[in-house]
């Protein structure tokens, strides 16, 4: 099984669509979880069907900012357990099944206790595996970090 999370920046695009839809054929995941889509319910149907999908969880962006969207074809069989602004996790049926959760983290470093906590709350089911996977909007390091103002260490 292949899963790939992307932080995309946006699908509202149609150049944001098009490298989306590159990434399906190169990469043919079968879940594709995608972070920051400022998409609407209406529009990441659009963007399910374009990108050759069955199915999908989406939590709607809040204007022009955030948006979860998870993509799987009718083969993968998922039950959605829960979907906020902060993560999509859902049990994959295959194998005895597994827990999969696509996680996208606070981007305001003074919040980021917000999703620490949210981790800690969504443990679940400890008796199967778990993937935990996305954009934790975390760094180690300030030279991994791009613009803006240093943060403490």
């Amino acid at each position: 099984m292949k899963l790939l999370a992307w932080n995309c920046q946006g699908l509202s695009s149609s150049r944001a669509v098009r490298a989306l839809l590159d990434v399906r054929r190169r990469i043919n995941p079968d879940v594709l979880f995608l972070s920051e889509t400022h998409l609407d319910f209406a529009k990441a149907e659009k963007v399910k069907r374009r990108a050759g999908f069955d199915h999908m969880a989406v939590h709607e962006s809040d204007g022009r900012s955030g948006g979860l969207l998870l993509l799987w074809n009718e083969e993968t069989s998922i039950r959605v357990q829960g979907v906020t602004k902060n993560y999509i996790d859902v049990i994959i049926e295959e194998e005895g099944g597994w827990r999969f959760t696509g996680f996208y983290g606070e981007p305001d470093w003074r919040r980021k206790e917000l999703s620490w906590a949210t981790i800690r709350a969504i443990k679940g089911d400890v008796t199967v595996p778990r993937l935990l996977m996305g954009d934790f909007n975390e760094i180690l390091y300030n030279s991994e970090k791009e613009g803006g103002r240093p943060r403490s260490q």
